[in-house]
């Protein structure tokens, strides 16, 4: 089933799904949930529900599982696939054991993108050997200012199996390898910029996965067609990603890993991970999409029941959702779900369940002696370089992994924007803003007065406007006008008005679009006395990020308190099909359609500084009324820090582009931030 723009499948679905909000993140006694979480919660029940009605129908889904993988591919930054060239493979040393040799080893996934590893390769084999992926969670291995990887913190694991007839390869994260790089742009870094580029730390991690399961399979000691992928908490998600998108992999063991939408949006797992969790959720896919993908290759889903950033309630939703899709497939006896009691930890009774589901699936062998898996080396003795190579990408892959277009692929004449703009729009709204309802240019944002007082020479009309539809009555985003009297009673007639006509009547308005410490400035102007524009209206509208009006009643209060809290919003709405920053957008654009329209006599000015005048920009492509526009201190590019986000914008085009593309279908002028 192809699910519609923000969820729309049907009132049913919507419905159903939408159950689970009433027992979840249910706020203390006396307590109003806050707006922000009823809006990603509500989004939350209806990807929920989406996901739902696209794997009833398991054969589909396993005909078209292609195509699927062609999508999460590209909600990794991997779409197109980077250049398999050479691996450029050395072993810089060899560790003897009586019963394996560890290899020292790094090789280049691409050019300069180092990864370190350990190579276990047992000395009784005949023929040749099934082998088995080992990727690292969160394992911080460091003395000093030495870094031995993540690698040596989870050696047992490829040691047991190097024990037990498996070569077994475990590589370091970029995160916390012997070069370091980073997982943490959006989580605390403020590197919301990412989002704008396309990139994702998950997905350097899978394309590291796949460049390593090419080197397992150059190897001459290993069966090329008897490959498996294993790992735990970072390693877990990195193992999902690697299992989904390459059916190389025969047999995949997750553990601890992966739970579902609810536990991290509405539950607020999401704030325990960085970003190397999550794929950049363009097409508002529920985790369990992501696992339906290994189907129908042997899966096993392992998890503690009591782990606080994977809950086994998501974990059991997951395994029940793909178990469907694996007994439609007729492979039902490779699906498996593996539970033991504890927390977030490596415990052993999760760790005999993989090496035996390796066992069964890749050596045709279930029945092995239990022993323990033990860590047999000094990390000192499993680091691999002695130096960082001079030519290392690895640390700055954030800044190269996915690329931009090259600024020859731009129009580069105002005649030449103005003939293929519907083309770039087009463009722009597929890959940023595909997830808005189907008719953002219409007219429909609900303005509902609040309140209505002088306030010195002038009179301050209050409003919440709403433009989410998911939200139905709930409060929207903030307006105050403020001018004269008449022409705030006729903005006050007009907001309720059906007659499209009417719009006509907003001659001389003035729009600020405006963030919230905007918005308190200028009503501290109002209220200390300032005098309203003469003859024209003057009207104050912030996008949301305010829950209600305060006791004022024209003093909305934000959202957001601290960087601490913004992160924790805007992470939450990645998870939903788009950033913050792109539902202001469309905030805006259904705003200023619902104020002008394509009826207005006269131009409406709409005015924006640094980052609202970014957003304003973006929404003046998809606004159809008559408007002219005054930007000032726009930022240079998506990549300059505190720019608004929206997903893989720069993959399309970046702010230079966007003014000009703007400039071919509107009145726009604009000034540059400065540079500091």
């Amino acid at each position: 089933m192809k699910a519609h723009p923000l969820g729309f499948s049907t009132l049913t679905a919507l419905a159903t799904a939408a159950t689970f909000l009433i027992c979840h993140a249910a706020p203390a006694r006396g307590e109003k949930t806050p707006l922000w979480q009823r809006q990603v919660n509500a989004h939350t029940a209806a990807i929920e529900a989406e996901s739902a009605a696209d794997l009833a129908d398991a054969e589909d889904w396993i005909r078209n599982a292609p195509n699927h993988r062609k999508e999460l591919l590209g909600m990794l930054g991997l779409d197109p696939l980077p250049k398999r060239g050479d691996l450029n493979a050395v072993t810089v040393g060899v560790l003897e054991h009586e019963n394996f040799t560890v290899e020292k080893l790094h090789f280049q996934s691409s050019p300069g993108l180092y990864v370190t590893g350990n190579l276990y390769v047992p000395k009784k084999r005949e023929g040749r050997l099934p082998a088995v992926l080992y990727v690292c969670g969160h394992s911080q291995m460091v003395e000093g200012n030495v870094r031995y990887g993540n690698k040596t913190g989870y050696q047992h694991h490829p040691a047991w199996l190097a024990q037990n007839g498996f070569v077994a390869l475990a590589i370091d994260t970029i995160q916390l390898g012997e070069i370091a790089g980073l997982h943490h742009g959006t989580h605390n870094l403020n590197m919301w910029w990412w989002n704008s580029r396309g990139y994702t730390p998950a997905g350097v991690e899978t394309w590291n996965g796949i460049r390593a399961l090419d080197y397992l399979q150059s190897r001459p000691e290993v069966d090329p067609e008897r490959l498996g992928v294993t790992g735990r908490s970072g390693g877990g998600a990195y193992s999902w990603y690697i299992s989904a998108v390459d059916e190389r992999v025969k047999a995949s063991v997750p553990v601890a890993g992966i739970t579902d939408l609810r536990n991290h949006i509405v539950d607020g797992v999401i704030d325990g991970h960085c970003d190397c969790m999550f794929a950049l959720n363009a097409l508002r896919w529920d985790f369990n999409k992501i696992a339906a993908l290994v189907a129908p290759r042997a899966l096993l889903i392992t998890n503690t029941d009591k782990d606080p950033i994977f809950p086994i309630d998501g974990v059991e939703r997951v395994h029940r959702d793909v178990a469907r899709v694996y007994k439609a497939a007729n492979a039902f006896d490779k699906i498996g779900l593996l539970v033991s009691e504890g927390p977030h930890k490596d415990v052993q009774e999760l760790q005999v369940g993989a090496f035996r589901w390796f066992k069964r699936f890749l050596s045709g062998d279930a029945e092995y002696p239990i022993q323990p898996a033990k860590k047999l080396f000094a990390p000192a003795q499993l680091k691999v370089l002695t130096q960082v190579p001079a030519d290392e990408r690895t640390s700055s892959t954030h800044s190269w992994f996915v690329p931009v277009p090259p600024a020859e692929s731009f129009p580069k004449t105002e005649s030449a924007w103005k003939e293929s703009a519907p083309q770039w729009i087009g463009r722009i709204k597929a890959t940023s803003f595909a997830n808005w309802p189907s008719t953002p240019n219409a007219p429909g944002a609900a303005i509902q007065l609040l309140e209505k007082h002088q306030a010195g020479a002038g009179t301050v009309a209050s409003f919440s406007v709403q433009t989410d539809p998911l939200l139905g009555e709930e409060s929207g985003p903030a307006l105050v006008v403020w001018g004269i009297t008449r022409a705030v009673e006729e903005f006050v007639q007009l907001s309720s008005s059906k007659n499209a006509g009417a719009r006509q009547a907003q001659q001389g308005a003035i729009v600020r679009i405006v963030d919230s410490g905007e918005l308190k400035a200028e009503l501290d102007r109002i209220q200390a006395g300032a005098t309203p524009p003469e003859g024209k209206l003057l009207a104050l509208y912030a996008p949301r990020g305010f829950s209600q009006a305060a006791k004022d009643g024209i003093r909305p209060e934000p959202w957001i308190s601290s960087q601490k809290e913004n992160s924790r919003i805007r992470r939450r709405y990645m998870l939903t099909g788009g950033t913050l920053e792109s539902w202001r957008v469309f905030d805006i654009v259904r705003f200023l359609n619902a104020l002008g329209g394509p009826a207005a006599a006269t131009p409406i000015e709409v005015h924006a500084s640094g980052t609202s005048a970014v957003n304003t920009l973006y929404a003046s492509l998809f606004c159809e009324g008559h408007f002219s526009y005054k930007l000032t201190q726009l930022p240079a590019s998506h990549e300059t820090p505190g720019t608004p986000d929206y997903f893989s914008i720069l993959r399309v085009l970046d702010i230079p582009q966007a003014i000009e593309l703007a400039r071919s279908r509107s009145v726009l002028s604009y000034t540059a931030a400065s540079v500091q």
